[in-house]
Formats: C-alpha cells, sequence, structure tokens
C-alpha cells in the first residue's frame, strides 16, 4: 500500500463520522419539526380546554381552603399532599398484583389530582405567610428574598444562612414534586408490562410506549436532580417580554398536558377493556415527554463581560443569575495583565470558560467563533457588544428589579 491509498483511508475514516454525525442531525431535526408541529396543531387547543377546566378546579378548591381556614392543620402542607400521594404507589402496586383494576385505576386518577392539589395548597401558604409578614411589617430576609439586603446589628452571635442553602429550602417543593412524580410512575408501568397479552397482536406497540415513557421520566429525573445540587443559590430571573424557545407551546405547558395524558392514559391501560384507550393516551404522551426532556438538556451558552469594579457579591449574584438562564456561562475579561479579574472569573462556581483578552464590544463574529447564543448586561452597566449584536436580538440585561428583557435596538427605543 503506497502513502496516497494511506491518505485515501485516513481522510475516509474521517469523513465517515462527519457524515454519520450529519445524518443523526438531519433525524433529530425532523423529529423536532414534527414535535412542534403536533404542539401547535393539537396541543395547543388542548390546553384552552385544560386551562379553563383546572382554573375553575383552583378556584373551587382556593374558596374552600379559604373559608375553613380555621379548622386547616399546619401540617397539610404541599409536601405532606407530595409525599402522601407518592406512598401511594405500594397499594397501587398491590392492587395490581391482585389483579383489582377498578381500585388501581381509582387510585392512579386520585394521585394525579394530589398534584394538582399541592400546587393550590402550596399558594395557599404562601399567601397566608405573606400576609403575617405584612402585618408584622418585617423586612425581607436572605432567606425569603435574593434581593440585597443589610446585615442587622443585634449586638450577639447570630446566623444568616448562604444563598445556596436558602435557594434549595425555597425550591426544594418544585424540585420534590416533580422527583416523586415519577417515583410514583415509573413503577406502575414497570408492573404493567408484565399485564400486556402475549397474544396481543398490538403487544410491541404497548411494549415500546411504555418503554419509553419509562426511560423519558428517568432521564427527567435524572436531569432534575442534577439541576437541584448544582444550583448556583440564586433563581432565573423571570424573563419578560422574550422567550428562548421559539416553540408555540412553553415548557410548563408541555408538562401539564404530558402529566395529564400519563396519568390518564395509565389509569386508562390498567383496566382491560380501556386498554386501548389508555395505550392512545399515552401514545399521545410520548412526544410530550420526549420535547420535555429535550428542552431539560439544550444548551444555551451565556456570555458576559467581567470587568467590574468592584468585585463583590452584587458580581457573584449577576453572574449566578446569568449562569441561570443558560446551561454555559463564559466571562470574557478584556484587555492585558487583568491577572486578578481572569483569576476572580475562574475561581467563581458559575462560571464555566473565561476568555482572556477578549474583545470590549463582542460582534456576532465572536459569538458565532466562541458558540455564544446570547450576552447578558447588567443594569448601569457599559454596552459590551455592538449594535448588530443588540439588532440581532442576542443581547439581554438583568434589571434591578430582577427580570430579564431584551435590549431595544435604537430604533425601538425612538419608537
Amino acid at each position: 500500500m503506497n502513502e496516497q491509498e494511506r491518505r485515501s483511508q485516513r481522510a475516509a475514516a474521517v469523513t465517515m463520522p462527519k457524515q454519520t454525525t450529519n445524518i443523526i442531525s438531519i433525524i433529530f431535526s425532523a423529529i423536532d419539526n414534527a414535535i412542534e408541529l403536533y404542539l401547535g396543531s393539537f396541543i395547543k387547543p388542548f390546553l384552552r380546554w385544560h386551562e379553563v377546566f383546572y382554573a375553575s378546579l383552583n378556584k373551587l378548591l382556593r374558596k374552600l381552603l379559604d373559608d375553613n381556614a380555621s379548622k386547616i392543620p399546619q401540617w397539610f402542607t404541599a409536601n405532606f399532599i407530595t409525599y402522601f400521594r407518592t406512598a401511594l404507589v405500594i397499594p397501587t402496586l398491590l392492587f395490581l398484583a391482585w389483579e383489582y383494576w377498578i381500585l388501581s385505576a381509582i387510585i392512579v386518577l386520585l394521585v394525579d389530582f394530589g398534584d394538582f392539589l399541592d400546587g393550590v395548597v402550596a399558594r395557599y401558604w404562601r399567601d397566608r405567610m405573606e400576609i403575617q409578614v405584612h402585618k408584622k411589617e418585617q423586612p425581607a430576609s436572605p432567606a425569603s428574598s435574593d434581593n440585597e439586603f443589610e446585615v442587622v446589628t443585634t449586638g450577639s452571635p447570630h446566623t444568616l444562612h448562604s444563598w445556596v442553602h436558602s435557594h434549595r429550602n425555597r425550591s426544594y417543593g418544585g424540585f420534590v414534586d416533580a422527583v416523586c412524580d415519577k417515583a410514583y410512575v415509573v413503577p406502575i408501568w414497570i408492573i404493567l408490562l408484565s399485564t400486556i397479552p402475549s397474544s396481543n397482536h398490538l403487544r410491541i406497540i404497548q411494549y415500546a410506549a411504555i418503554i419509553k415513557l419509562i426511560l423519558a421520566e428517568i432521564s427527567s429525573g435524572c436531569v432534575r436532580f442534577q439541576a437541584y445540587f448544582s444550583s448556583g443559590g440564586v433563581a432565573a430571573p423571570k424573563v419578560e417580554g422574550f422567550d428562548f424557545s421559539t416553540s408555540a407551546v412553553n415548557a410548563d405547558h408541555v408538562g401539564k398536558a404530558k402529566q395529564t395524558f400519563e396519568m390518564v392514559g395509565t389509569a386508562l391501560f390498567i383496566m382491560p377493556w380501556t386498554r386501548f384507550v389508555g395505550l392512545f393516551f399515552l401514545l399521545l404522551a410520548l412526544p410530550l415527554a420526549y420535547e420535555s426532556v429535550r428542552r431539560k438538556v439544550k444548551d444555551r451558552v451565556i456570555y458576559v463581560n467581567g470587568v467590574v469594579k468592584p468585585f463583590d457579591f452584587k458580581t457573584l449574584k449577576f453572574w449566578t443569575q446569568a449562569k441561570a438562564l443558560g446551561s454555559k456561562l463564559i466571562v470574557g475579561i478584556p484587555g492585558e495583565k487583568m491577572t486578578d479579574m481572569v483569576l476572580n472569573a475562574c475561581a467563581s462556581t458559575s462560571v464555566d470558560e473565561v476568555i482572556a483578552e477578549a474583545p470590549t464590544r463582542a460582534d456576532l463574529m465572536f459569538l458565532e467563533k466562541q458558540g455564544i447564543d446570547f450576552v447578558i448586561m447588567s443594569t448601569g452597566q457599559q454596552q459590551c457588544v455592538t449594535d448588530e449584536v443588540v439588532n440581532a436580538g442576542r443581547c439581554l440585561i438583568i434589571g434591578e428589579d430582577c427580570v430579564c428583557r431584551q435590549v431595544l435596538a435604537k430604533a425601538d427605543k425612538k419608537e
């Protein structure tokens, strides 16, 4: 074999993985487009009826809670409901083993109702607490707010919780609610695999649907765990007038529709005489389960200008907020001999990469080269991007009210 043949083989070996990658990208792009069509044509109209029903139910339940406020015990919290409905997985599995199909299906529907009820109860207790705090006229503490706070001098040692500890306490309810949903339904799906008749001509579809849902929910749970335990201690800013996703249905609504289809479909699938109706609902949930995981793992690279004076907790908070809006945070340090600032950025747990000697004003070519999706600035910060970046809608600003908005182009400001 001569040298030219060896080079041809090496070139072919390099080309094959690229072609495979391109084919996979095309396949996933086609899947994403099909799911987007499904969301816009079917899920969006369905959600209108879904919202009307649950808004009415929320109003009714909230009125019951307010009218019986004196009778509601302190232990009746959202977390209690979450733990209780998750524990119902044991009687559900037992009833399935004993072939009590109707009782098993009823418990599944009650658990789905409990998932809605714990949200109503959580909002009820939060409103009660805000009323009590307002009456006492107590200032906000770092445990209840991400805003700046003043350390009160008491003349004696006193303890303040870190931002990470406080943030995890506040977000624990949402985290455990999502994880417990999966802890309940996944074991039931595993048991249901053994109830599929071997002679059924749709058994392959049934196996495939349930196994894919199991894998999707386990993946989603793993992402939830990683996000909760790696959170930076500051909640992501509220995004106003702008949406990172171009989808017709936002992430919260995708989750609501998925939960409804999964639980109703599971309840119907349990009963042999409604199994095919339940399978239909589970098949409706499949694209939503895929989309839910895809949005959680989608890369979004954020860039901030790291030249700040002084480098204090406000800077760390801003960087943490910026990281919470994406999956990766890059800090750029313009100028030469900025060793201290570069090392400060490298030492921050929110920062993934630091670009030394970055341009003073980032342009689109720089963003594309570094794989950056959005540039985020803080209030009062000098514009660190060119006008073309602003016009492209890729520059955002976090205001003092902790709301993230898009930086408007000069023409839009004049209007």
